[in-house]
C-alpha cells in the first residue's frame, strides 16, 4: 500500500471552506488546485476598484484580495446578477481516493457520495493522478477536493472485460476530446466507425468536425496520435448516461450499414461488434449478405468461407484495424472483378451452383 498526501492543499482548502461557512464566496487567483472557480472564468471584464476592493468584475460585483487563503472574495452588486460560472457555485469539501491498481479504479466518497474514475493509469505518479482527479472534479463542478490518495492491490479481484487492455483512447479534435468505446479504419485510415462517451458539448464539437470531412486525431498511451480521415457520412445514435453525466454516441459510416451503400460508392465496410459469439462466422454473413445487395449475379450462401478466402487473396477484400467494442471489420473494394473472380471460381469447380 502506497499512499500520497498532499497536507498543504488540505490546509488551504480547509481555510476556504471555513470562509465559505461565514458565508463567503471564494475565487481562486489562478487554477490551483482547489476546485475552485479562478479569477479568469468570471466571463468579465477586471478593472481596478477603489478601496476597500481590488477588482470590479464588470457589473456583476467586486473582487478583494485575502492574502490568509491567497485567493479572492466575491462581492456580488446589489440586484446584480451572478457571472455565469458562479450560477452553480458549491462549498467545497475534502475528500480522500482510493486507487485499486488490479481493477484500475479509482474511488472518492465524500458522506453518501461515491464517485468512481475507471480506467485509471496506474502506473503513473500518485503526485499526477492526485492532480487529474482534482482537475476532473473541478471541470464537473462537483465542490469537492482530494488531498490524498491511497495505492491498493487487490490480489482477490477478478480482471474486469475491458474493451481495452491499456488506458482507454482518446479522440482529439483541438478543441474537444472523448473517450473511445470502439473504432474501425481502413488501411487509408477513413474511419469506419467510432464510439464516443464524455459531455454533450465535446461530443458536439467532434460531431461537426466528423460532419466537416476535417481530419480527427486518436490518441493512444503506448501508439501515440494516428490521424483519420471522416468519410463522406456518417449515421449517428447517442444515449443519454445520467449517472455519469455524459452520453454515450456512435458514428459508423454509412456504407458500413445495410442496404446503405450506393452504385457509385468505391468500397463498404463490415463490422463485427462485441458479443459475437464466432466473429469470423459473422463477418462472412455479412460479406455475403453485403455482395448479394451489390452483385447483379447470384450469390450462394454456401459460397461464403471460399469466396471469403478467394477475394482476401486477390484483395478484394481487407482486414480493418479495430479495436474496443468493434472486434473485426473489412472493407470490399466494390470496383473489383468480382463477376470475373466468380466466373472463374465456377469453372475450376471451386464454386458449385448446386450443393
Amino acid at each position: 500500500m502506497t499512499v500520497y498526501e498532499d497536507k498543504y492543499l488540505r490546509e488551504k482548502v480547509n481555510r476556504i471552506i471555513a470562509k465559505q461557512r461565514e458565508g463567503m464566496v471564494v475565487i481562486a487567483a489562478y487554477k490551483d488546485g482547489t476546485g475552485l472557480p479562478a479569477r479568469e472564468d468570471l466571463g468579465a471584464v477586471l478593472e481596478r476598484a477603489a478601496y476597500p476592493y481590488d477588482y470590479m468584475v464588470g457589473n456583476f460585483g467586486f473582487l478583494k484580495y485575502d492574502k490568509g487563503l491567497g485567493a479572492y472574495l466575491f462581492t456580488a452588486k446589489p440586484d446584480a446578477k451572478l457571472p455565469p460560472v458562479l450560477a452553480k457555485y458549491k462549498k467545497l469539501a475534502l475528500a480522500e481516493a482510493e486507487l485499486d491498481t488490479t481493477m484500475r479504479v479509482i474511488q472518492v466518497r465524500v458522506g453518501d457520495t461515491l464517485i468512481t474514475f475507471t480506467g485509471a493509469q496506474s502506473w503513473k505518479g500518485l503526485h499526477e493522478t492526485l492532480r487529474e482527479v482534482n482537475e476532473e472534479l473541478l471541470r464537473t463542478q462537483a465542490g469537492i477536493v482530494v488531498w490524498k490518495i491511497t495505492k491498493t492491490e487487490n490480489q482477490n479481484a477478478t480482471m474486469p472485460d475491458r474493451l481495452f487492455p491499456g488506458a482507454v483512447p482518446k479522440l482529439r479534435n483541438g478543441q474537444a476530446m472523448g473517450y473511445v468505446s470502439g473504432y474501425a479504419f481502413d488501411s487509408d485510415r477513413n474511419l469506419a466507425y467510432v464510439g464516443l462517451v464524455g459531455y454533450k458539448t465535446s461530443l458536439e464539437s467532434l460531431r461537426v468536425t466528423l460532419m466537416s470531412n476535417k481530419p480527427i486525431s486518436v490518441t493512444q498511451e503506448d501508439s501515440g496520435d494516428v490521424s483519420l480521415l471522416p468519410v463522406e457520412k456518417y449515421e449517428q445514435a447517442w444515449q443519454p448516461m445520467p449517472e455519469y453525466t455524459s452520453h454515450h454516441v456512435a458514428f459508423v459510416a454509412r456504407n458500413a450499414l445495410p442496404g446503405k451503400w450506393e452504385p457509385e460508392d468505391l468500397s463498404t465496410y463490415l463490422l463485427v461488434f462485441k458479443g459475437s459469439t464466432s466473429p469470423l462466422h459473422e463477418l462472412q454473413r455479412l460479406f455475403v449478405e453485403r455482395l448479394k445487395e451489390a452483385l447483379e449475379i447470384p450469390v450462394l450462401d454456401e459460397w461464403g468461407a471460399e469466396l471469403w478466402k478467394q477475394a482476401r487473396d486477390q484483395r478484394f477484400v481487407q482486414d480493418l484495424t479495430t479495436g474496443g467494442d468493434c472486434v473485426q471489420g473489412a472493407r470490399i473494394d466494390l470496383q473489383a472483378d468480382w463477376k470475373g473472380l466468380i466466373a472463374g471460381l465456377l469453372q475450376q469447380e471451386t464454386l458449385k451452383l448446386t450443393a
